[in-house]
């Protein structure tokens, strides 16, 4: 199959499909479902190509070689997720993380205290969503903290499995077309123009966001750090139905009480945890753990 041509995808059996769609949900925990057969087997022709190998049995039999397979694993799980993202990409949600963090200002300043926010953007792609959280925070009134001589500090940090993707949010470079959502005013204040068509996130936005690489099936195994938000859309999609409600617990067990869990509309159907409460916002799908 040397330098083949895409526009011919070759036949693959059951057996050699469900072999591939259990290596894959074995590393990364994506799930690719019957009815995506001709997307798995474009994205792995692509990197047979590229790799100038035969066929599916020899890339199968090549990541078998942990040292080889280190770096390939990057470059196919980047091919089998999709990275169209835009900034502020579902404004009602948005909306939700400012009310919510404008809330715990007013808190902090009744208590007289000092605020501090941390927020988590599960499955953060090239890093618009992080960066339209920090412009959100950054667009909240800190009248009630400054009028007390107080101050309001807050940290996002954002995880995503793809090694391309997290340099691409790193480099923090968008086009204008990424852009469309936002006001002239506020692309203003946060961006400056890098060349004809593209813009760059100042730098104390990018300051204020911390990107890791992570694997969501593995959650079990990172911190448990306490956030006040845990931003997680367009993300369980890839997960089987029960690798969801594993990964939804280990972010509820992240949350600090009174912290807020943000799902994608229909992402997640009739489920329940004994900590959370519903939010009552029709237009997003959020919970809120109890206090």
């Amino acid at each position: 199959m040397k330098h083949s041509s895409l526009t011919h995808v070759p036949d693959m059996e059951t057996a050699t499909f469900e072999r591939w769609q259990s290596l894959i949900r074995k590393y990364s925990g994506i799930w690719i479902p019957a009815n995506r057969q001709l997307f798995l087997k474009t994205s792995l022709l692509k990197r047979i190509r590229d790799l100038n190998l035969r066929d599916y049995d020899e890339y199968y039999q090549k990541l078998q070689d942990k040292n080889w397979a280190s770096l390939e694993w990057f470059q196919l799980i980047d091919a089998l997720t999709i990275h169209e993202t835009s900034f502020f990409r579902h404004k009602e949600s948005f909306d939700l993380v400012q009310h919510v963090c404008q809330q715990k200002i007013i808190q902090s300043a009744n208590s007289n205290s000092d605020c501090n926010v941390q927020i988590w953007s599960v499955g953060c792609s090239t890093g618009e969503e992080p960066y339209s959280l920090a412009i959100a925070l950054e667009e909240l009134s800190l009248n009630t903290l400054t009028e007390k001589g107080l101050r309001f500090y807050y940290g996002i940090t954002g995880i995503d499995i793809s090694y391309p993707a997290l340099s691409a949010a790193r480099r923090a470079i968008y086009s204008d077309r990424k852009l469309h959502m936002m006001s002239p005013e506020i692309q203003a204040s946060y961006f400056n123009r890098h060349d004809s068509r593209h813009w760059r996130v100042k730098e104390h936005i990018r300051n204020r966001v911390l990107f890791l690489q992570g694997n969501l099936n593995e959650i079990g195994n990172s911190p448990k750090r306490n956030y006040d938000v845990i931003f997680c859309q367009n993300v369980l999609i890839y997960f089987r139905p029960e690798d969801r409600i594993n990964i939804l617990e280990g972010l509820v067990e992240r949350l600090i009480p009174g912290g807020v869990l943000i799902l994608g509309l229909g992402e997640i159907i009739n489920w329940k945890h004994p900590e959370l409460v519903r939010i009552d916002e029709k237009n997003c799908l959020a919970y809120q753990r109890q206090l």
